[in-house]
């Protein structure tokens, strides 16, 4: 899905960019690095999130376009590309999600050698648009999970009322990946997420940030 929607202003001054999210005065779209990441990563997320200029899977399909696929979640509707990953015999797919402690062991997961690629579905949204998501949408249920332990605290202040150590979307992503052993694109997408927070928060207030680097 490529800027399909219309990012809302986070400044009155200027324009958001529908790519970055940012302020048109810190669009970070010509600077940031491009990776291919060996993992799959597919982000379920709503229009809602999709609209919002502090979201980072948008970010992270910049840095990664190859490799992230964005795909809209709707209540009435299937999402059928992410169906085709799901069925797909290439992919070995995992949902990130913490598993409850009523539920089967066998449904825990870990990044594993394989001759299939890994691919992680990634839950876009505050924490309870997430369990929305997953609590209506039935193919996503006995799916394989894998569970984060970061060591750092979240540096996602972006949205107020976000629970403490609660990772965002790219945080999150970062993690994944060095789970599966690509500590360097994980590094890359760490600079790019930092350089985004530093000028979204110069352009709420309309300022232009001088030092752009990665």
């Amino acid at each position: 899905m490529e800027s399909e929607f219309k990012v809302k202003q986070i400044t009155k001054l200027y324009e958001s960019c529908n790519k970055c999210g940012l302020p048109i005065i810190n669009c970070i779209c010509d600077i940031v690095p491009k990776i291919k990441t060996k993992a799959k990563i597919l982000i379920l997320s709503t229009e809602r999130e999709f609209r919002r200029p502090s979201n980072t899977a948008r970010l992270l399909k910049l840095v990664n376009p190859e490799s992230t696929e964005l795909i809209l979640w709707e209540r009435v509707r299937t999402p059928e590309k992410l169906i085709e990953y799901i069925n797909s015999d290439d992919y070995e797919i995992h949902i990130l999600f913490p598993m409850d402690d009523d539920e089967p062991v066998e449904r825990k997961s870990k990044c594993k050698d394989s001759e299939k690629i890994p691919a992680f579905i990634i839950l876009d949204g505050t924490w309870k648009e997430a369990e929305k998501i997953l609590r209506k949408s039935d193919y996503l249920k006995k799916l394989p999970r894998i569970s984060l332990n970061p060591i750092n605290k979240s540096e996602y202040t972006l949205r107020k009322g976000a629970s403490e150590g609660e990772l965002c979307t790219i945080e999150a992503v970062i993690e994944v990946l060095k789970l599966n052993s690509e500590f360097e694109n994980a590094q890359l997408i760490k600079g790019t997420f930092d350089l985004f927070m530093r000028s979204f928060k110069a352009g709420v207030s309309g300022v232009e940030l001088k030092d752009i680097n990665i």
